[in-house]
């Protein structure tokens, strides 16, 4: 099988590689557990791990393993999908903090963010 390395979240390119390989998944959860795995224990050790989660999955989005180029004609357009959805985690923060940012900013300064509902412009929403 062959574990891929040089990746902070070797599982997922290494579960992504072996689907390609044709090997299906399934989800096992046993009534005993036999491992139990470390979480962490305070907010640093959870933004340490979420910033190498996020910066792992993004490198997996541009590299030659992409879902995407890889992935193309071996495995199904919902994995592919699933997959991007979980890789685009980091790029996506964006749009949530200048979402995040552009709303609290309209609502200090007194801007009405959406259009009023006589508005014409409403339409749309």
């Amino acid at each position: 099988m062959g574990l891929k390395y040089g990746c902070p979240v070797e599982d997922v390119v290494t579960g992504l590689a072996i689907q390609c390989r044709g090997w299906k998944s399934a989800y096992l959860n046993p009534k005993s557990k036999a491992f139990v795995g470390v979480a962490p224990t305070n907010l640093h050790q959870m933004l340490v791990q979420w910033r190498r989660w996020s910066g792992g999955d993004f490198q997996i989005l541009l590299s030659e393993h992409s879902p995407v180029w890889y992935g193309q004609g071996k495995i199904s357009l919902g994995l592919i999908l699933g997959y991007c959805c979980f890789l685009f985690w980091a790029p996506s923060s964006v749009p949530v903090l200048v979402y995040s940012v552009l709303a609290s900013l309209c609502l200090f300064k007194g801007i009405p963010l959406f259009p009023k509902v006589s508005s014409s412009w409403f339409i749309p929403f």
